[in-house]
């Protein structure tokens, strides 16, 4: 192979005898295993040639790596979507212009049924599953976990949501488990649900587009398979079909993008909700098996956090968490929309975490609701 390596940032996950490395968008659906030695010459790959590469290792080293090894390994990057060659930069393109006409449905059959009859008996039953009472809600703190996990989370968020008149506009910000290039990002593309598609709302996002010191439309390849974003407009949709939605992600707190929302907002009022999860605990995430200590202190994390932003202390529920040992992911948010939870009271219509028995792993999940 022939020039110097450019390499995407992959997806590495630790497994017995090596990782497993996988394109971080899922364009490229096959992961690649290499063991710590492959791992190494992978770090030594960006901007070198083989030879290059070779000369590095032999360097630091003292080993003389064969060339038919690194030929090999080069290809298997290819095959896996992670050396930038003409073929794989192509794919990606192609997937990409796609997303920006459309992003259709990944998860159903899997996470919701896909005819709209059995989708509108789905989102029923989950309402149904949810006995208290609810307000109505200007901003609504949701999942996005996996439905089935936490039927009455979702459930009390329909509560809330069947009390709230219908508005023009959802704000819907989710959670990013794939790399952005800013802080945070939208798609401004129809979002296709069983209950037809969930069309942007053009104006809102331009405006807010406009207010940010970043381009707003930066990753759409991020949005390809991004569950924290189409677990919760299937509910939204399904509740609101007249609705335009304005769909964004974070991954990393910026403050600007609060203070822009609170000017859009202004001009185009709507109803925030924030979809987000809770505790990550157990050996998923790099602890010991769930016990009940384990289970004592995330939910202590997620209860103490979710009352504190119910009290409009954003920022004490973020302190709360300290360097958040139970990995909540809602913190990024919560962290980049302080300014619009500063002072507004709200109230904590359920909480669960989840055991997810195979693992041994748990999620927490809650739902509030702010007036």
């Amino acid at each position: 192979m022939e020039g110097r390596f450019r390499l995407r940032t992959p997806e590495i996950t630790p497994v017995e005898g090596g990782f497993l490395l996988r394109d971080p968008y899922g364009v490229y659906e096959k992961p690649l295993a290499l063991t710590e030695g492959g791992l190494l010459l992978l770090s030594l790959m960006e901007g070198r040639t083989l030879e290059e590469v070779r000369e590095e290792v032999f360097k630091t080293h003292g080993v003389i790596v064969p060339l038919k090894e690194l030929e090999d390994l080069a290809k298997a990057l290819e095959e896996a979507g992670l050396l930038l060659t003409p073929q794989v930069e192509a794919r990606l393109k192609e997937e990409e212009q796609k997303l920006k006409r459309e992003r259709p449905m990944r998860l159903a059959g899997l996470s919701y049924p896909q005819g709209e009859r059995e989708a509108r008996a789905f989102l029923d039953a989950f309402r149904a599953s949810f006995f208290g009472e609810a307000p109505p809600a200007q901003v609504l703190l949701l999942p996005h976990l996996e439905p089935s996990r936490v039927p009455e989370a979702y459930g009390a968020a329909l509560a809330a949501l069947e009390k709230t008149p219908p508005p023009e506009r959802v704000y819907v910000v989710g959670v990013a488990h794939r790399p952005l290039m800013e802080g945070a990002a939208a798609l401004p593309v129809p979002f296709h649900t069983p209950f037809g598609p969930a069309e942007p709302d053009l104006p809102a996002l331009q405006a807010l587009d406009a207010l940010l010191p970043f381009e707003l439309f930066n990753t759409p390849l991020a949005f390809r398979e991004e569950h924290s974003l189409e677990l919760p407009l299937f509910f939204l949709k399904g509740t609101y079909p007249k609705a335009r939605f304005i769909p964004l992600l974070v991954g990393r707190r910026t403050s600007a993008l609060g203070e822009a929302l609170r000017v859009v907002l202004a001009e185009h009022p709507g109803l925030l909700a924030l979809a987000v999860d809770l505790s990550h605990v157990g050996p998923r995430f790099g602890d010991p098996p769930f016990s009940r200590p384990l289970a004592e202190e995330a939910r202590r994390r997620d209860v103490g956090f979710l009352e504190r932003l119910a009290q409009g202390e954003p920022q004490a529920a973020l302190a709360h968490l300290g360097a958040n040992p139970t990995r909540v992911d809602a913190t990024e948010v919560v962290a980049s929309l302080s300014p619009l939870l500063q002072g507004k009271k709200g109230e904590v219509l359920a909480y669960r975490l989840d055991l997810e028995a195979p693992t041994l792993s748990a999620v927490g999940a809650g739902t509030l609701a702010f007036p």
